[in-house]
């Protein structure tokens, strides 16, 4: 093209205009990453303040420091209390009068609710929303969690965690301690993050189903399935989910995230929130809880061996390195049903599953999380990302990195679409 061609100079008065536009945004995205780097400073300062003033107020020798009405500055808060939670034994009566003791010397007085059914969980829970609690507590697993979860999307009350479950991924990502003295310590910082939720859309069906964790289809909806019957020790759920995974057959599925197209001979993909998803598998160890978007694996080209081996790595806390995808909207189609799941729910077989994230859905208590991206670190000490959830002293453990298919500008630009 010669450098006198009309058409080129248009090109080239073009490219300085973008040129000079560029020039001034990287400018405008550097003052305001100075200025969120500020205010992330006087954020943690703030919060290491507030843990000095909840622990001087708590400690039991500072009884000056405690009101001699019995209120403290939250008046009433709803417990939901699942008796059955975890496979560490104990009274459940010892256990819900230490969270209630626990709670009231951190300056929560509460109404207690028993778990008796995730209709009765979830009912709780709504009943809190209507009468205007700005605080529910869960003493419970993953699943309780997730349940009570469902029904705060959107309100303003904030979702306190006391973590009694098995595999207590959500404590783990969030950072809240296993011990019921330092969960309750946690939420009478009241340390919150507003966090997203996944919603799931199967087949047109109008209902919608949200999850906290992650989603995932085919392989990854047997190994739920698996992870369910192991738990309650349903060896024969194992086994029939075993032999369906070596049996299933490879076929054509396409996922849609955003603009991205994949087409895959692989059956499983697996949506993540949370780093964690169902037997403490670290699935996507660099996605944030707060971030607006997905975290998406496409397994293609794994056999069962080497996804077996992958998934076995991943319970351990160092994943073999995927290709990550981040996206807002993704859309899984198969040439046939298949099985699909949301945290751990199971869900029928179908063709068509879309998965979306719901940003800042939630309001919850957290700590020195690594699902966040402003962790609180003043908190007390953050749990294991794996191994037993009821050791007596939690070390934090630092992820394996996963590989990602995006540059973080792309990531900024997909977040601020």
């Amino acid at each position: 093209m010669a450098s006198g061609d009309p058409s080129a100079q248009a090109l080239l008065k073009s490219l300085l205009r973008k040129q000079l536009k560029h020039k001034l945004l990287v400018a405008k995205v550097e003052k305001a990453t100075a200025r969120l780097e500020r205010y992330k400073v006087k954020l943690q300062a703030l919060e290491a303040r507030i843990a000095d003033l909840e622990r001087n107020i708590a400690d039991p020798r500072c009884e000056h420091a405690r009101p001699t009405d019995g209120k403290r500055a939250i008046p009433h808060a709803q417990l939901i209390f699942n008796p059955s939670s975890g496979s560490h034994g104990g009274d459940s009566a010892m256990r819900l009068a230490q969270v209630v003791d626990s709670l009231l010397a951190h300056g929560i007085r509460v109404n207690v609710g028993i778990k008796t059914s995730g209709k009765a969980a979830r009912a709780l829970a709504r009943e809190a929303v209507r009468s205007g609690l700005e605080l529910v507590v869960v003493a419970g697993g993953d699943g309780t969690i997730e349940e009570v979860a469902s029904q705060l999307v959107g309100s303003s009350t904030v979702l306190g965690i006391v973590p009694m479950g098995t595999m207590n991924n959500l404590a783990r990502s969030l950072g809240v301690p296993f011990d019921i003295e330092g969960a309750c310590a946690l939420i009478g910082m009241r340390t919150t993050r507003h966090i997203d939720m996944g919603r799931v859309f199967s087949n047109g069906n109008p209902d919608v189903e949200y999850f906290v964790e992650g989603a995932g289809v085919g392989l990854g909806a047997i190994a739920a399935l698996a992870g369910q019957s192991l738990e309650k020790r349903r060896w024969k759920g194992v086994l029939r989910a075993l032999h369906k995974l070596f049996e299933e057959k490879r076929g054509t599925i396409k996922v849609q995230m955003d603009d991205t197209i994949i087409e895959s001979h692989s059956r499983i993909v697996t949506v993540s929130n949370a780093p964690l998803m169902g037997e403490n598998l670290l699935l996507a160890p660099d996605a944030k809880m707060d971030d607006g978007l997905l975290d998406v694996a496409v397994y293609d080209g794994l056999g069962n061996t080497e996804l077996i081996t992958h998934f076995l790595a991943a319970s351990k806390g160092s994943p073999h390195s995927l290709t990550m995808y981040r996206a807002r909207h993704v859309c899984i189609t198969a040439d046939q049903p298949e099985a699909s799941s949301s945290d751990k729910d199971v869900a029928p077989e179908q063709r068509v599953i879309e998965i979306e994230i719901v940003p800042k859905a939630l309001s919850v208590i957290v700590g020195n999380g690594i699902g966040l991206t402003v962790p609180v670190d003043a908190a007390p000490a953050a749990p294991p990302l794996h191994g037993d959830p009821h050791a007596s002293e939690p070390a934090r453990s630092e992820p394996a990195k996963a590989e990602s298919s995006k540059s973080e500008s792309s990531k900024s630009e997909a977040a601020g679409a």
